[in-house]
């Protein structure tokens, strides 16, 4: 059945045409993936299918009544302030809020919630968690269709391991994902559309299939692209040479020949088959060198949460020399970015704990994208921060692929991924020789990633960042810390790290997993039963082992409720 039906669609946005015929079709239990570069339009096509925007040419219909959920893409600071329950409850309509709070805490729980967080308010929480949470928003909708942007972005391995799970496991589920997370895209999805040079290619692939077959055809294309050119230059030159036969032996038979010739050249011209323009935007990133023995050194440093001290992280010891490409790792919520935070903090003002070489200067790339809610256009938010010429502002944005018509584009109207890039445009310019990269993946596409990596690689800084993405942790740094236990050790094995973060994982973070209830007790199976019922009792025993203000007695209500039914199920 199908649920949306776009055909030949047209949007702009300013003087960037961003498609020009755009062909979709979404039908019920597709998994569609949906990839391409930054700035191609994939969140604005997001909005189409939502009804948020409307096309500039061409025709969307919808099925009718379709119920459409969207995941945003950034928590709002409306929702800092709420629990993650009440975030999630504020998204259904006010008369199911309360008949459905057993659902919430469900799918939080399913979504590795454990009961205390589910108290915790959302601005305390993992970049990760708050993401769990706007999936939670969007899903308790009952949506027919999910539409997704950028879902697991901040998530850690537990985080993106949670979504993951609940995604392969809710087979009744159609859903549209814009993601630059290869492992998430191959295992959830079904379909891949790529959105370039202003129009759809679709795969009934998952993403690294349907890249392979992508860059097959775009060989073959490639290929008879220059078998076509060489025919058109063949005969364009015949025809040039009859010409001048018949011009100089005044052979009007040879002339016509001559024309008609041209005008096949012209048409073959005109029929050619399309070869893909590539990314039009390339990231660059330059640096320059310290030349000490030292860039930082560490020692007896606690880093304390600020809204309640409490300790998180307890370094003794830390030397960072140039060169060093080091990576800060941990699961959400162990006190990554506040650790990044503190480090910064000490380089305006003298510290003893946080020592930096006199000569250093810092680069930040803040993985909330912070000061981009403003009506500047990107020269001038650019302009606004960076020391040295005009001139050198417009050149790089030219050289990044942002045309002179789009620098005076407001920044709050860009995508996660363009503030990205506006942010590494300004790095490049300040030529920093310390770069504190924190999450710098994040939004950025899976070409541009690959960019990154190398121009990183080849960069004089010295790094300090954060990243989930562990291929790129791989290939970048040559060290790696860690957070375990709330002490801060260094790592040789990146293989183990990852093994063991789970074990690593705060207790308190991790909570048990509920089988969704998607069907009345009557009408499920005695195996799911009995499934259910293992889970609803963990659930119970864990809340009432909890000191007596931290139990939830309507949810233990609640889940007895249902084990009654449950076992008068299994008896019938």
């Amino acid at each position: 059945m199908t649920l949306i039906n776009a055909n030949h669609l047209a949007l702009a946005r300013g003087s960037k045409p961003l498609f020009r015929d755009l062909n979709l079709t979404i039908n019920r239990h597709d998994r569609i993936a949906l990839v391409g570069h930054n700035g191609c339009g994939k969140s604005s096509l997001l909005a189409l299918l939502a009804g948020e925007l409307t096309p500039d040419e061409g025709e969307l219909t919808r099925q009718r009544g379709l119920r459409i959920g969207i995941m945003e893409q950034f928590v709002s600071p409306a929702l800092q302030t709420q629990t993650p329950r009440a975030a999630v409850l504020e998204g259904l309509p006010a008369n199911r809020r309360a008949p459905e709070a057993y659902r919430a805490d469900a799918l939080l729980e399913r979504l590795g919630f454990a009961s205390e967080q589910l108290e915790t308010k959302l601005g305390r929480l993992s970049g990760g968690q708050q993401n769990l949470v706007l999936f939670a928003r969007a899903r308790l909708l009952d949506p027919e269709l999910l539409l997704m942007d950028e879902p697991g972005n901040h998530m850690d391995v537990l985080a993106l391991g949670q979504l993951r799970s609940y995604l392969q496991n809710a087979r009744d589920l159609t859903f549209l994902m814009v993601s630059h997370d290869r492992d998430l895209l191959d295992a959830c999805c079904n379909r891949t559309v790529f959105l370039r040079d202003e129009r759809t290619w679709n795969f009934d692939l998952p993403y690294t299939e349907a890249r392979h077959a992508l860059e097959v055809q775009d060989e073959q294309a490639e290929a008879r692209r220059k078998v076509e050119e060489k025919e058109i230059r063949r005969i364009r030159a015949s025809a040039k040479r009859l010409a001048h036969w018949g011009h100089t032996f005044d052979n009007e038979d040879l002339a016509r020949k001559a024309k008609t010739m041209d005008r096949r050249a012209d048409r073959l011209d005109a029929e050619k088959t399309d070869v893909t323009a590539g990314n039009p935007l390339t990231l660059q990133l330059d640096a320059s060198a310290l030349r000490s023995r030292t860039v930082l050194t560490v020692e007896q440093l606690d880093v304390r949460a600020r809204d309640d001290d409490r300790l998180l992280v307890h370094c003794e010891h830390l030397v960072v020399a140039p060169g060093d490409r080091l990576a800060l790792l941990g699961a959400n919520g162990t006190g990554k970015s506040t650790t990044i935070a503190r480090l910064l903090s000490a380089f305006e003002r003298e510290d003893p704990q946080v020592r930096f070489n006199p000569n250093v200067t810092i680069g930040y790339f803040d993985q909330e994208l912070g000061g981009f809610d403003t009506g500047l256009g990107r020269y001038d938010w650019i302009r606004d921060r960076y020391q040295g010429a005009d001139q050198d502002v417009t050149q790089q944005l030219l050289a990044a692929g942002v045309r002179y018509e789009d620098q005076q584009q407001p920044v709050a109207s860009l995508s996660g991924g363009e503030r990205a890039r506006t942010l590494f445009m300004l790095l490049a310019l300040q030529r920093p020789n310390l770069m504190v990269l924190d999450e710098p993946t994040n939004h950025i596409d899976l070409e541009s990633r690959e960019q990154l990596e190398s121009q990183l690689m080849g960069a004089s800084a010295t790094l300090l960042l954060t990243s989930h993405d562990r291929r790129f942790l791989e290939r970048v740094c040559n060290r790696f810390v860690c957070i375990v236990d709330q002490r801060l050790v260094e790592l040789h094995d990146l293989d183990r790290y990852y093994a063991q973060l789970e074990q690593w994982q705060p207790q308190g973070s991790r909570g048990k997993v509920l089988p969704e209830r998607t069907a009345p007790v009557s009408a499920v199976t005695e195996e799911e039963a009995l499934a259910r019922i293992e889970a609803l009792e963990a659930l119970l025993n864990d809340d009432m082992a909890r000191k007596a203000k931290f139990q939830k007695p309507e949810r233990q209500a609640q889940w007895r409720d249902e084990l009654t039914e449950l076992w008068r199920r299994i008896g019938q």
